[in-house]
């Protein structure tokens, strides 16, 4: 688990992702957001999908689910604006490491912001997924984070995230 201050880094960093991309609705397009970074998404039949090479390409197995390569596109693109491309991938491909984690939230926060999913009252594992286009494997462990912000009850609370919200305004008005 990741220590509150690299966690809100991460989160900090997701939220200025959607912001600077200017993204309004839901679902993202990763690929076009990734191409906005200078990054290109090549599918492929590797194995060893998700990874950002030292061109800027972000390698996708093309026999996975959409939602899987989705996800493997926010959380490489992670890695690259949070500065772990360059790292031993030894490292990164052994396990659970933080600089995973980073990343896995990274793609969370783009993929399923909560100030949306709040506004839209979408909290349940199947609304976040047919809204997210995510898997549900994600979309379970988003709603179980969120039942937990709910409870705090502290949204809107950063400058960053009321950016975000105001930016999704029409889309959450629409729905």
């Amino acid at each position: 688990m990741l220590n509150y201050g690299k966690y809100q880094h991460v989160r900090n960093a997701s939220w200025q992702c959607l912001i600077d991309c200017h993204v309004a609705e839901l679902p993202l397009k990763p690929v076009q957001i990734a191409a906005q970074y200078q990054l290109q998404c090549v599918y492929d039949d590797i194995k060893q999908a998700g990874k950002v090479t030292n061109n800027g390409i972000i390698l996708l197995n093309k026999s996975q689910s959409v939602q899987r390569q989705r996800f493997t596109v926010m959380h490489e693109l992670g890695h690259y604006l949070l500065g772990h491309v360059g790292s031993d991938p030894r490292f990164r491909d052994s396990g659970r490491t933080e600089e995973e984690q980073e990343a896995d939230r990274f793609a969370v926060g783009c993929l399923m912001p909560a100030c949306v999913l709040w506004a839209l009252h979408a909290t349940t594992a199947k609304e976040i997924a047919a809204l997210c286009n995510v898997s549900m494997q994600a979309a379970e462990i988003r709603s179980r984070r969120m039942q937990i912000l709910l409870a705090r009850n502290k949204f809107l609370t950063h400058p960053l995230e009321r950016q975000v919200f105001e930016q999704f305004q029409q889309f959450i008005n629409n729905q």
